[in-house]
């Protein structure tokens, strides 16, 4: 018989079904299928374009009728211009597949997934196959077109570790006015502090880099990241068991280095004089001057002051430590928590928790130590010393009779005294007020009690006497419980034990008081060491 293109595959679907395997081609014989002569049989697969058919093979299972599916040789091929049930399409790192089951049909053939996943290993796509989407193709259903059947993995490029500051050193401000309205332009803002174990610098690391695939199961390589140690600076650490974290090694403040990164300072060290640049000092550590603090300047520290210059009408204040001041001090107001050491003082206020060293004199001073004593003799001229232990110097006061007061006293006795000046100062002060206020109320009273009314302007009157006499009343009561906590501390029992040292001369003009007595130093003549145990009172030649 003639068969020519058109009816190729007609006449074999009546024949067989086929296939294409990855290992060849397969035929499956259909029931009743009649034997035919072999030349036929090759035309029919010739005349749709199949160029390779066994056609020999093929007519003997027809003949024998072989049942299930027979391999009967290479893979089917087709002509260029035959049009095709599969067909591939590559675009970057994606796989299309055109699929045209009608044609199949047509065809005889059957599609299997080994079939369009072999047309697609033709093409170089091996990898990313999507499984689901293969079944699907498979279905009798399936609609021909083109379908995204395979999708590669992209590399994924890693990021750069990064460093992150933890801490903010915009600490500089802008003076405010006082309550007097003037500006201090030595206030430059606030001293960034830290204390131990604080955060200074955070290593973020970077995100890893993930090698892609290709269509092929090529590796594509993926750029990594660079990575960044963390280096500790000055007065910082890396933190104990997590290298992420570079932070404070100690309390202290925050400072630039020559390269820009932070550190952290334990003392506050200004290298020369105290100026506007550097302006006043807050700082919660030691502080250290290496030159002169001017006039108007304050330190208000945690830990020990040292000025290696003078300290002029300025304010230094060490809540936790000692001063020491080694060129002399002019005026101000210097207070420590422990131990003070000057060259020398005029005209200033002195406060030590412990041991004050003047020396070599204070000339008219106001002193508050435990212990006052001069490692170069030294002597005490004008002003007042009050030691709660121990005073030892040379000379008190001059040959002129300069006032000098020398005071052994217990510190919380004396602040008790001073307490009940101030107490009974402004009782004498608020006195004839509260009793002007209280004899107005009384008659307001009296005006009340007879019935009488108050409206308008005498009312808002009436009122405002109430007022100011409830105030005056609960300011007196407050006065009274100062005073009883005065009076208490002074007739509490107390040891009391110190010393006075002379060694050279004592001056009239000097005044001598010993837990509140006076001491008559008239007949006194140095070297001389007055010793106070439980108020009785020893003078002994040294």
């Amino acid at each position: 018989m003639s068969v020519d293109a058109s009816q190729g595959f007609a006449f074999l679907r009546n024949l067989i079904h086929w296939q294409n395997r990855p290992d060849g081609a397969f035929i499956e014989v259909l029931p009743g299928a009649q034997p035919v002569d072999e030349q036929e049989l090759f035309r029919a697969f010739l005349a749709p374009g199949v160029v390779n058919a066994n056609a020999a093979t093929i007519a003997s299972h027809i003949r024998e009728r072989s049942e299930g599916w027979q391999r009967v040789g290479k893979a089917f091929e087709f002509n260029d211009g035959v049009a095709k049930v599969l067909q591939v399409k590559l675009q970057d790192l994606s796989a299309s597949v055109w699929i045209d089951p009608p044609l199949a049909r047509e065809q005889g053939r059957i599609l299997t997934a080994d079939e369009i996943k072999e047309t697609l290993k033709l093409s170089g796509v091996t990898h990313g196959i999507d499984p689901d989407l293969l079944q699907m193709l498979l279905r009798p259903n399936c609609a021909k077109g083109w379908f995204d059947i395979a999708v590669g993995d992209p590399p994924v490029d890693g990021t750069d570790a990064m460093i992150e500051c933890r801490v903010n050193l915009e600490h500089s401000s802008i003076p405010e006015p006082g309550e007097d309205g003037t500006i201090d332009f030595r206030d430059r803002g606030v001293l960034p502090e830290v204390v131990e174990g604080t955060p200074i610098y955070v290593k973020i690391p970077g995100k890893e880099a993930k090698d892609g695939v290709d269509l092929a199961g090529n590796v594509l390589a993926a750029k990594k990241g660079r990575d960044i140690n963390l280096i500790p600076t000055e007065g910082t650490r890396l933190r104990e068991g997590d290298s992420y974290v570079l932070e404070a090694a100690c309390d202290g403040f925050l400072f630039l280095g020559r390269d820009g990164r932070v550190n952290v300072g334990r003392v506050f060290n200004v290298k020369g004089d105290l100026d506007l640049q550097v302006g006043n000092i807050k700082y919660h550590g030691p502080v250290h001057v290496g030159g002169n603090v001017p006039s108007g300047f304050r330190i208000h520290a945690g830990g020990d002051i040292t000025i290696m210059g003078t300290s002029e009408n300025s304010d230094l204040h060490s809540s936790g430590g000692s001063i020491e001041i080694r060129g002399g001090v002019f005026g101000g107001k210097i207070q420590a928590a422990g131990d003070m050491k000057v060259a020398f003082a005029h005209e200033a206020t002195l406060q030590a928790g412990g041991v004050l060293d003047g020396g070599k004199y204070l000339q008219h001073c106001q002193t508050r130590c435990a212990v006052l004593k001069f490692t170069k003799g030294g002597m005490v001229v004008g002003g007042e010393v009050l030691a709660s232990r121990e005073v030892d110097c040379d000379i008190l006061g001059t040959e002129a009779g300069t006032p000098t007061i020398v005071n052994l006293t217990d510190p919380e006795e004396e602040d008790a005294r001073q307490e009940l000046e101030r107490v009974g100062a402004e009782e004498k002060k608020t006195g004839p007020l509260r009793d002007l206020l209280e004899q107005k109320v009384m008659a307001l009273k009296q005006r009340l009690g007879t019935g009488a009314q108050l409206l308008g302007r005498a009312r808002e009157d009436a009122e405002d006497t109430l007022r100011q006499y409830t105030a005056i009343t609960e300011k007196f009561r407050e006065l009274q419980r100062r005073k009883t906590h005065a009076q208490e501390i002074l007739a509490a029992d107390r040891q009391r034990e110190g010393a006075i040292v002379v060694r050279k001369a004592i001056y009239t003009g000097v005044d001598v008081h010993i837990f509140g007595k006076r001491f008559e130093v008239a007949d006194v003549r140095p070297p001389v060491k007055v010793v106070v145990r439980d108020r009785e009172v020893e003078t002994q030649k040294i």
